[in-house]
């Protein structure tokens, strides 16, 4: 029993009473500012979810663990404050005669995993509907702990608080039982609704209670909206872009341009949430696309009076420092500080210092609130933090999902989607779109059929067009496979032939991209020229350096080995390509490489169909076979075609038949586990699914990864930290840490030390375990180790 009220704590430093109405009062600021369909009824209930979500943090268990750090069982709080949450907004909505039943268990739910994940509703052994019907003994204890701590008087503060707004705790103990049978039943009864809005509504109420509840916990303040001048991409344009004006590639790019942005005049808000941009590569998309957000953005704060945040993101990490240095250049020139409330990036190396102006650093757990939470203008991050974030029930990701409501959400490169997942995309993004007033910007210069032509509003109205206007290259195809010796020796001959022409050779393993370029490197004598090798397989610094160099070296020849790394919206520009056979939007965009800028004469895209000595394709070992025979059926006609034909005449044609002959089962599926609220299932959604398992490896390639491992051991071998302060130091410096790690197949790890979760090649053991051209060398092809 508790010895007196006002020692009734939620943390060690907090009272209970300040954290529940902190949190309730953040929760109903959230919903209010949210501009959705019965926001002040949500914003009422977030308010009540806020005030019931620590409720069993008053038991004297709970207080115990606090004093003594002893956890046990009969101290866990979520279980009875869920089931108290649920009884709360039950007693609001019969007050006040509401009809919406399911809320009462969206409040259930959200209190009950606020802090762990999202289970499914209704089937399976973890499931809440078990849970509830087979309750643990110390939920039961935790109620009469409670009612003896009533009688005596110890809880006359909190009831007293409680009874401001309307709660009864005396009911609640009278009614227990009963709520714990209601419960069972209802629960059932929602997960057979089968609407996918309950899902996103139970997304929704979640990451609103998380994030409000971490930000207490945390003491992190939140700092004002910032504006955005939307005229901002127009003056870079300006200021920036003027030259060679009149050349075809700037003519379409600012035809196109204007286009895009005019068009924001005639949209109607209420209707329109669904955009694309389909343009050839090359042709400013990433410009117009900015600038046609922030126009969209005024003119949705003018007619809703809320702001949206942009959420630029993009496939692969590999394109998002091109996009975000472009956007920074525009903010910069528009004399905008870079800081942190202005545009962060986030993903997998994202930097967590959150700087608010030039001589203010937050620290490590503020900065990560607001940058994992997504409180700035503008982030940038990759598809895969936008779509496990709709897909998903870990509390993690979940916390910044209400910052994705009321947004503008651009997906460049969306033809990266992999063809299982289309209908899935289109039935959620639509719903969310509609529910929660976001708008979608699809970006392609090769547009999937994700939406049939009445579901998406184009940008570009004549796409065809603008398509025939670009003429950069021809497309020539070897239909008959070509043994790898054979092709090393003819591509020798072709690079010594064609002296003055900058060659780009793409393959579709690391294998052969490994194979070719050492072929290369030994027999090829020419001082005019340098030899480049880009793949995964090399550390991401290494990356950047040699994409920095190829794009702005220009007193000499360039021959660039590399695998697909390089379709999506890496800007380089060569005259001639030879591409391993693939699909027909990733052949598409290879050639968005050649002949970029329409600049010289008609670029030229080899098509090859490279074997390996086993006389096995490789492109077997990468793409979908389906895909792979729909591309075979499309192109064996053509020897040679050009870009305006061939874009014109096999895109469509590919698009319909993957539509007709690609299953869209696992689409079916998570639909299904959606609409059934079966949300762990959520996990079987993958955007990038691994055929092999893969590990870090850390490269100490020179001394600036010598250091940020030497701190990455301090801080693993620190006795002093517990493991959460170790997570926190280890945020400080992930971002360093990622330009020297790669991941590898574990078949091929062979002698590779390993550190805790880390394998490690020291700068010893480089020469023996890593190219510094070509990156990691696998088992088969390391030198003996010699203990």
């Amino acid at each position: 029993m508790l010895s007196c009220t006002n020692e009734i704590y939620s943390h060690p430093d907090k009272k209970l009473e300040e954290h529940l109405l902190n949190v309730a009062n953040n929760s109903k600021e959230v919903f209010q500012n949210l501009c959705i369909e019965d926001n002040k009824l949500y914003a009422e209930i977030s308010f009540l979810v806020g005030l019931s979500h620590d409720f069993a943090k008053s038991t004297s268990y709970f207080q115990k663990y606090l004093k003594d750090h002893q956890k046990t069982e009969k101290a866990y709080h979520s279980f009875l404050s869920a089931i108290f949450g649920y009884y709360v907004t039950c007693k609001y909505l019969d007050k006040n005669n509401i009809s919406e039943r399911n809320l009462p268990l969206i409040s259930y739910l959200s209190i009950k995993s606020h802090h762990g994940n999202l289970k499914d509703v209704y089937d399976g052994q973890n499931a809440e509907f078990t849970k509830i019907k087979e309750i643990p003994k110390y939920v039961d204890l935790q109620v009469e702990d409670l009612k003896k701590a009533y009688k005596s008087g110890d809880l006359d503060d909190l009831e007293k608080f409680y009874q401001k707004y309307g709660i009864q705790i005396s009911e609640f103990f009278e009614e227990y039982e009963n709520l714990k049978v209601e419960i069972k039943k209802k629960l059932k009864k929602f997960s057979r609704q089968k609407d996918i809005e309950n899902y996103l509504l139970v997304l929704l109420f979640f990451s609103v209670l998380i994030d409000s509840d971490k930000f207490d916990a945390s003491k992190t303040d939140k700092f004002e909206r910032r504006k955005i001048e939307s005229n901002i991409v127009d003056l870079y344009k300006n200021e920036n872009l003027s030259q060679n004006k009149d050349t075809q590639i700037n003519k379409l790019r600012n035809e196109t341009y204007d286009l895009i942005n005019k068009s924001v005049e005639n949209i109607n808000l209420d209707d329109d949430k669904i955009f694309s941009i389909t343009l050839p590569t090359g042709s400013g998309k990433t410009l117009s696309a900015f600038s046609f957000a922030l126009k969209l953005r005024e003119k949705i704060e003018k007619q809703y009076n809320f702001t949206p945040r942009i959420i630029y993101s993009l496939p692969f990490l590999s394109i998002i420092d091109q996009n975000e240095k472009v956007i920074k250049n525009i903010l910069k020139n528009a004399d905008y500080k870079i800081t942190s409330d202005i545009i962060t990036r986030y993903d997998s190396t994202a930097n967590m210092k959150y700087e608010k102006d030039e001589n203010t650093q937050l620290d490590i757990n503020k900065s990560e609130m607001l940058i994992e939470g997504w409180y700035s203008e503008i982030i940038i991050t990759t598809f895969f933090q936008v779509f496990h974030t709709i897909f998903s029930n870990q509390n993690k990701s979940l916390r910044k999902l209400h910052n994705m409501a009321n947004s503008i959400i651009i997906l460049d490169e969306i033809q990266t989607i992999p063809v299982k997942y289309w209908q899935l995309l289109n039935q959620v993004l639509k719903k969310i779109s509609e529910k929660y007033n976001v708008w979608f910007i699809f970006m392609s210069a090769t547009q999937p059929a994700i939406y049939e032509e009445n579901e998406i509003q184009p940008l570009i109205k004549d796409e065809t067009k603008y398509s025939n206007i670009l003429d950069r290259v021809n497309y020539n195809f070897n239909h008959e496979p070509i043994e790898i010796d054979t092709f090393k020796e003819n591509i020798l001959e072709e690079i010594e032939k064609q002296k003055d022409k900058n060659i780009m050779i793409v393959l579709n393993t690391i294998d052969s991209s490994q194979q070719i370029y050492k072929h290369i490197q030994e027999n090829l004598n020419d001082e005019n020229t340098t030899l480049y090798y880009l793949s995964t397989n090399i550390i991401p610094k290494q990356r950047k350096k040699r994409i920095d160099e190829i794009k702005n070296k220009d007193n000499t020849r360039k021959i660039i080995i590399t695998t697909q790394l390089i379709e999506a919206g890496v800007d380089i520009d060569v005259d001639i390509i030879y591409r391993d056979f693939t699909v027909i939007d990733s052949l598409i965009q290879t050639a968005g490489r050649c002949n970029r800028n329409n600049k010289k004469q008609k670029g030229e895209v080899n098509i090859i169909k490279l074997e390996n000595e086993n006389k096995k394709q490789y492109n077997k070992f990468i793409y979908d076979q389906t895909l792979l025979d729909i591309t075979e059926n499309i192109t064996k006609q053509y020897k040679q075609i050009s870009e305006k034909e061939f874009n014109n005449t096999t895109l469509n044609k590919y698009y319909k038949e993957i539509k007709d002959k690609k299953s869209q089962d696992k689409s079916n599926e998570l639909i299904e586990a959606l609409e059934k609220l079966k949300l762990t299932q959520t996990q079987n959604f993958n955007l990038i699914e691994e055929k092999i398992e893969k590990i870090d490896v850390f490269i100490e390639l020179d001394d600036d990864a010598t250091k940020i491992w030497k701190q990455y051991q301090e801080i693993r071998e620190n006795k002093k930290l517990k493991n959460y302060e170790k997570k926190r130091e280890y945020k400080k410096i992930q971002n360093q840490l990622r330009n020297y790690i790669i991941s590898v197949d574990t078949k091929k790890l062979g002698t590779t030390p390993q550190e805790d979760k880390i394998f490690f090649i020291s700068k010893e053991d480089i020469e023996r375990k890593y190219d510094k051209q070509t990156g990691f060398i696998p088992q088969q092809e390391e030198e003996i180790f010699i203990i």
